[in-house]
């Protein structure tokens, strides 16, 4: 392969629609159509369930507003992990760009190609293998990049499109379409005490719906390949924030009118894995349920296609910043990043192999939740050590916005850990010794 030697500004080739379009596809994939299921039983009520989402919500407007500004001041590959390691020092930086990269996507691929696999299987006669669907969506996403930066990026767009009018037609039809069952909980069930809107209950709800809101980063990792992306990153991250924020409400409404929430377990009491299948079962029958599980294993791979996209551009921001071998970030002379591609493709694959992936990413969710507070935090820190820095977009209503980003992930982060999750407490610090271990064994060092 042989690399580019031009510079970066030949690589900028999408605007603010596929920039848009990427982050769109990164956020709406498989947490709207699974988490709400997982955690719905154990809120018990409509109030502590919709309180989640919008609570995660406002926590993906103020952390994206917030790297709005950093992605539009210091547009480049992987800018999340860029702005922390440019605020904190390198070993901060190092530690958030290794957990981005290992639980927001290698881990995070591999779970979202497990949940297409469970959705495609609700259509076959004949049921595949979880982890061979998953892999060879995997295979067929890193395919879709190879083409070229314009290729790669119109691909992801036009599955982007097709995921929001399918959200918003599922939305719409769920809403008004006439109920002809809907799903309720035993007696015994519905007089349980609900938790309240405080609880570590709704904490730790907060904390999960925030990983299917996780995608609002995705802005400023791309925004090396955006095209005036003063203006376009801001516009981008906003622009799909709000997107995003209503259809989520719109699908837990439709959730909400059609099954109880005491009833979001499946037969043997465990929490409801495929609650959107469910739900469209439930509202359209069996034929046209079916129909719609095709459609959203269509959602879960243009999130995989997104993922991979913007986890190779992590990869290439870690390679400059001499934390893995430079040779990772190479382009080619097209501008494909084709080996940090091929590298964020293989770990996904070789991540299929590590038995309860859910388990393992639901442990480590409070260090995605410290690392992404970290890259928001970035903004504070950047305002005072780089003043005199352009800045074609400012957080509005700073400082508070930022602030109540962390304080909300503060919060949320606590209150779960109270609540029952020393487990995840103790698996991060687990993580974090790991990796600090093996950083002088990986980083680069300049001669």
């Amino acid at each position: 392969m042989k690399s580019s030697q031009k510079e970066s500004q030949d690589f900028r080739v999408i605007g603010s629609i596929g920039a848009t379009g990427i982050i769109l596809a990164a956020m709406v994939g498989s947490g709207i159509f699974s988490l709400t299921g997982q955690f719905g039983a154990k809120l018990g009520n409509s109030q502590n369930i919709l309180a989640a989402w919008v609570i995660g919500g406002v926590l993906a407007l103020c952390g994206g507003l917030s790297l709005a500004e950093l992605g539009a001041m210091i547009p480049c590959s992987g800018g999340s992990v860029e702005f922390a390691r440019r605020a904190f020092g390198r070993t901060i930086g190092y530690l958030v760009a290794m957990v981005t990269i290992f639980c927001g996507y290698f881990l995070s691929l591999a779970v979202i190609g497990l949940l297409l696999g469970e959705y495609v299987n609700q259509i076959l006669p004949n049921p595949l293998n979880i982890n061979f669907i998953a892999g060879l969506s995997i295979i067929i996403a890193f395919v879709s990049q190879v083409f070229g930066l314009h290729a790669g990026y119109r691909f992801n767009t036009t599955l982007s499109i097709l995921k929001i009018v399918f959200v918003a037609l599922f939305v719409l039809a769920g809403l008004f379409w006439p109920i002809s069952m809907r799903m309720t909980a035993p007696v015994s069930a519905e007089s349980v005490t609900h938790p309240s809107l405080i609880s570590g209950a709704v904490a730790s709800a907060t904390l999960t719906v925030s990983f299917a809101y996780l995608g609002w980063a995705t802005g400023a990792d791309i925004a090396g390949d955006v095209k005036r992306s003063g203006r376009n990153v801001p516009l981008s991250i906003i622009t799909a924030i709000l997107v995003v924020f209503v259809l989520y409400i719109g699908v837990n409404l439709v959730y909400l009118r059609v099954i109880d929430p005491a009833a979001m377990v499946e037969a043997d009491g465990t929490p409801m894995q495929a609650i959107g299948a469910v739900t469209a079962r439930l509202l359209f029958g069996t034929a046209i349920g079916n129909a719609l599980s095709a459609v959203i294993a269509l959602l879960f791979f243009s999130t995989i296609v997104s993922a991979i996209i913007t986890g190779a551009r992590i990869l290439e921001s870690m390679s400059h910043a001499q934390e893995i071998p430079a040779w990772t970030g190479i382009r080619l002379v097209n501008g494909v990043p084709m080996r940090a591609l091929l590298v964020t493709a293989v770990a996904s694959l070789l991540s299929l192999a590590i038995g309860n992936l859910d388990e393992m990413l639901g442990l480590l969710t409070v260090l995605l939740a410290i690392a992404s507070s970290l890259s928001v935090a970035a903004v504070i820190v950047l305002r005072k050590t780089m003043p005199d820095a352009p800045r074609p977009f400012r957080v509005p209503f700073y400082p508070l916005t930022p602030i109540v980003y962390m304080l909300l992930a503060g919060w949320s982060i606590i209150t779960s850990v109270l609540d029952g999750g020393l487990k995840a407490i103790i698996a991060s610090i687990g993580t974090i010794v790991i990796l600090l271990f093996i950083k002088p064994l990986i980083m680069i060092r300049k001669v």
